[in-house]
């Protein structure tokens, strides 16, 4: 049960950061409007989030097709 609690934190916490990126997206695009800004930030953010959890994915089902051919 402990598991759970960490992971529904560190969704909330990447949650958080997206938010923030969004928020910094919306100001760094000045030639956007803010709205538009802050949707491709998220987007952004969101390409980085899915990448970085599909070789998170891939290496843990790596390690586990290794470990079972030994």
């Amino acid at each position: 049960m402990k598991k759970v609690w960490q992971y529904i934190l560190l969704g909330i916490v990447v949650a958080l950061g997206g938010m923030l990126v969004s928020d910094i997206a919306g100001d760094f695009f000045n030639g956007m409007d803010y709205g538009s800004g802050c949707v491709l930030g998220i987007c952004m953010y969101l390409c980085v989030v899915i990448v970085t959890c599909t070789g998170i994915i891939i290496t843990k089902l790596d390690k586990d097709t290794r470990s079972k051919e030994e």
